[in-house]
């Protein structure tokens, strides 16, 4: 049976605490006919888990969508893979934690759409999100620094150095399958994805 994210549903009892009384008219998790038919991370994945959730504009009641998805853009949550609202996208890998503009056919004007992370590591970690307010579209607190994801071919040398000292290898600065492979026995010696990807838990495992 299908299920939603830990992360999500940890989300959304945090936004439910924070607007009681707010529409869930437009609420969703797992998708209907129409998404079945596409890729939507609103599909179960392999492990029937479901990686979006959809939470309803209704700023009269507490909850202004188009607010709230500005606040997790400024704040950044490792987990957040994208987020859709009102005709504007972020990614946390493309372009990543700016707006584009958002060419889908539904605006996202009437609900936030956050979808999480692929790896279960990120999308199925349950702890509170950083969401505290109040807050709105124009009052954000700065945002934090983030690191940019190294992975093969990666063209950021001085990053790449650093984390080949802290993995005992050559320091040359090349992203290569050498580093790929270290990086990937590293992860799977202290419970992490295995993908090779250099992200924001492998850098705090490694302390960089």
């Amino acid at each position: 049976m299908a299920r939603i994210a830990k992360s999500l549903d940890t989300l959304r009892t945090q936004v439910n605490a924070i607007a009681p009384g707010r529409s869930k008219a437009a609420d969703g998790w797992i998708g209907d006919a129409a998404h079945a038919a596409t890729a939507s991370d609103h599909n179960p994945n392999t492990a029937s888990v479901v990686t979006a959730l959809d939470i309803t504009h209704d700023p009269k009641n507490g909850f202004d969508s188009w607010a709230f998805a500005e606040m997790l853009r400024g704040r950044r949550d490792p987990r957040i893979k994208y987020v859709i609202s009102n005709g504007r996208i972020f990614s946390s890998d493309i372009s990543p934690w700016e707006w584009r503009k958002y060419n889908g056919a539904n605006k996202h004007d009437r609900h936030v759409h956050v979808s999480v992370s692929i790896h279960a590591a990120r999308y199925d970690d349950p702890k509170n999100w950083d969401i505290a307010g109040p807050w709105k579209a124009e009052d954000i607190r700065p945002a934090a620094v983030v690191k940019p994801l190294l992975r093969r071919g990666s063209p950021f040398t001085a990053d790449v150095t650093a984390l080949q000292r802290k993995l005992g290898l050559t320091q040359d600065g090349v992203f290569g399958p050498k580093t790929e492979a270290a990086v990937k026995a590293f992860q799977k010696a202290n419970g992490l994805t295995a993908d090779g990807l250099a992200g924001p838990y492998t850098r705090e495992k490694l302390g960089l």
